[in-house]
């Protein structure tokens, strides 16, 4: 009795092995449908244009990561100061800005590598990422409603938990955070609209540099007011909080990574 049922494991096993591996070269098919087949020559024109963007944005990317570390550091202190906090909220915004039009510049470049059959795929590509975007904003592929609110709810829970809110505090906070949520509701909906049109705009047969520029300052303009509204949120969550409990919010305990999952559905 125990080699048979051995038997029938080792043979569960190797199926469950089979499938995994089948699987996994159709995903490997899928994925090489779904690139675009370079020459060698394209390939090291490429690789040279990726050292150039290295070499053009590492001083401003070690700058954006100290600024993003002085950001921590004015966010927990004790008494916040708002314009420290709004300036280098700028200053950041900047940097991001400046790294996005190097990248913007380098793809801009690289695209005339392309021969007409290449640009031909990259656009099918791009319309797919369309159909993509445009599934999500008519609500499929979605977490379930109900799945995010118990994601929320757990979310809430933890913090209710680490602070040790009273009633009272936890109605305080709700409300502040459905405020955020209203005033910037227009903001977050823009934003979504401003990325979509930017893909597109990149995906263009002659891409518009001059609008794809201006789209991206109205976005990175949009940036700077949400994470400033943020902040003001964070700002009045601080004044509901006795000395304690304000000790354990800037150590930020309570803050868990949030999963893939829930990064793509934040703005539901």
């Amino acid at each position: 009795m125990k080699t048979k049922i051995t038997a029938c494991i080792v043979v569960a096993l190797m199926l469950l092995s089979g499938i995994s591996q089948a699987q996994q070269r159709d995903r490997a098919k899928r994925m090489q449908k779904t690139m675009i087949q370079l020459t060698d020559a394209q390939k090291e024109e490429l690789k040279a244009a990726r050292i150039e963007f290295a070499k053009a944005t590492i001083d401003v990317k070690n700058e954006l990561n100290e600024l993003k570390a002085h950001q921590k550091t004015l966010m927990s202190a004790e008494k916040l100061d708002e314009k420290k906090v709004f300036e280098n909220i700028d200053n950041m915004t900047a940097l991001k800005k400046q790294l996005m039009e190097e990248r913007i510049n380098m793809g801009l470049a690289t695209s005339g590598l392309l021969d007409e059959d290449q640009k031909m795929h990259r656009h099918m590509r791009g319309d797919r990422s369309k159909m993509r975007a445009q599934h999500l904003k008519n609500g499929k592929g979605q977490m379930h409603k109900g799945e995010r609110r118990a994601f929320a709810e757990k979310g809430k829970q933890r913090v209710v938990n680490a602070l040790d809110l009273s009633e009272e505090q936890q109605e305080q906070m709700k409300a502040i955070k459905l405020e955020c949520k209203k005033s910037t509701q227009n903001l977050r909906e823009e934003m979504q609209e401003l990325r979509l049109k930017q893909k597109h705009l990149l995906n263009d047969e002659e891409p518009n540099k001059n609008e794809i520029f201006s789209n991206l300052d109205r976005i990175s303009s949009i940036q700077n007011q949400l994470a400033k509204e943020r902040v003001l949120s964070q700002k009045e969550i601080r004044n509901i909080l006795d000395e304690d409990q304000l000790v354990l919010f800037l150590s930020k305990p309570h803050k868990m990574k949030k999963s893939r999952r829930a990064r793509m559905h934040r703005a539901s």
